[in-house]
């Protein structure tokens, strides 16, 4: 496995409007050796997010790898709210594959079913002791660093996705399969003379 990958922090966008959560939040993360982008609103982080996409694609970059590896995010939110924050990340291609967590103060059922239903990767209440978010996020993270190790063993590069590999395997498995079709019909029809 390549070290350059092993040594590189986890980059993790923290978003909430309370300035002492978030920084509490950071502290925590940056303790546990996370690298950490802060937003107060939805908004602002999706302009962080543009932002980064768009300087790594100037400086030759996929883009892909200036993109927080995890974002853990507030549901109330002035300017705009968790919800539509998740809902924005999610229908852009190149953000929609970052595991998302909301960790809010709105915990009740309703409101955890609401969050799952969407499609979010988790979500904690922040009450809930830190160890449970941390656990929950180092996951998410091995699992990044999982699929990071295997793109670089297919493609040979750890930020391209195994996409454009699987786009040559269809075409030569579509190849062959074609080409079964058509020697299975001349033989049917005879036109092989056989």
């Amino acid at each position: 496995m390549d070290t350059t990958i092993q040594d590189q922090k986890s980059l993790i966008m923290v978003v909430d409007d309370n300035p002492e959560f978030l920084d509490g939040i950071e502290l925590t993360l940056e303790m546990e050796g996370f690298k950490v982008w802060t937003a107060n609103n939805g908004k602002a982080a999706l302009e962080q997010l543009e932002k980064a996409f768009l300087l790594k694609q100037r400086t030759g970059g996929s883009g892909m790898e200036g993109l927080p590896d995890l974002i853990l995010a507030d549901i109330m939110m002035p300017e705009m709210d968790g919800y539509e924050f998740y809902d924005k990340v999610r229908a852009n291609p190149f953000t929609n594959h970052i595991p998302f967590i909301f960790l809010t103060a709105k915990s009740g059922d309703e409101n955890i079913r609401q969050g799952k239903e969407l499609g979010a990767d988790d979500y904690f209440s922040k009450l809930a002791p830190p160890e449970d978010l941390l656990a929950s996020v180092r996951g998410k993270i091995k699992r990044i660093e999982q699929r990071r190790q295997i793109n670089e063993e297919v493609v040979g590069d750890p930020t391209k996705s195994l996409m454009s590999g699987s786009f040559v395997a269809i075409a030569v498995i579509g190849s062959l399969v074609m080409a079964a079709f058509c020697l299975g019909i001349a033989f049917a029809t005879g036109f092989l003379g056989l």
